[in-house]
C-alpha cells in the first residue's frame, strides 16, 4: 500500500478556511475584551456575525473530522525526533479541543444570558438556545469566564 504524502485537498481546504474563521473569531473576540466597539447597533451586529460564525465553525468541525477520518493523513517524517512527533500530535489533539470548546462555551453563553437575545445566523435563520439555560446566572458566569480564558489559552497555543 502507498504511503500518503500529503493530506487530501478537502482537509487543506478544511484546515484553512477554519484557520482564517477562527483568527476572526479571536480578533472580534479582542474587539469585546477590550470593549474598542463605541457604535452600539455596529457592536450588535458584530455580536450577531461572531454568533454566526461560531455556528458556521461546529459544523465546519464536524466536516473536517468527517474528512479526517475519510481521508487517511500522512505519517510525519521520520527525521523528526519521536518526542517532537508525540508534540505535534498533542498540539493538534489541542487545537482540536479549543475549536470544539470556543463554540461550545459561546453557545452555553448565549443561552444562559439574562438578555435572551436570538442569534440569527447570518440573518437567514434563527440558532436555538439550549434548552434549560434562560437566564442562569451561574452558568452564565462559567461559561463568560470559561469561553474568555479559552480564547487566550487558544491564542496562546496558535502563537
Amino acid at each position: 500500500m502507498a504511503q500518503v504524502q500529503r493530506y487530501h485537498s478537502t482537509v487543506i481546504i478544511l484546515h484553512w478556511v477554519m484557520a482564517l474563521c477562527f483568527i476572526l473569531m479571536l480578533a472580534s473576540g479582542l474587539f469585546f475584551q477590550f470593549d474598542l466597539i463605541a457604535d452600539k447597533s455596529f457592536k450588535f451586529k458584530m455580536y450577531q456575525w461572531h454568533k454566526s460564525l461560531g455556528v458556521l465553525l461546529m459544523f465546519a468541525l464536524v466536516l473536517r473530522v468527517a474528512a479526517r477520518l475519510m481521508f487517511k493523513a500522512p505519517k510525519l517524517p521520520n527525521k523528526i525526533p519521536k518526542k517532537d512527533q508525540v508534540l505535534s500530535k498533542l498540539g493538534h489533539l489541542a487545537m482540536y479541543g479549543f475549536m470544539i470548546a470556543m463554540p461550545v462555551t459561546g453557545w452555553v453563553m448565549v443561552s444562559s444570558s439574562p438578555y435572551g437575545l436570538p442569534t440569527v445566523v447570518f440573518d437567514m435563520f434563527t440558532w436555538p438556545h439550549i434548552p434549560g439555560l434562560a437566564s442562569d446566572t451561574e452558568i452564565n458566569s462559567l461559561s463568560k469566564f470559561g469561553h474568555k480564558w479559552l480564547g487566550w489559552a487558544f491564542i496562546a497555543l496558535i502563537i
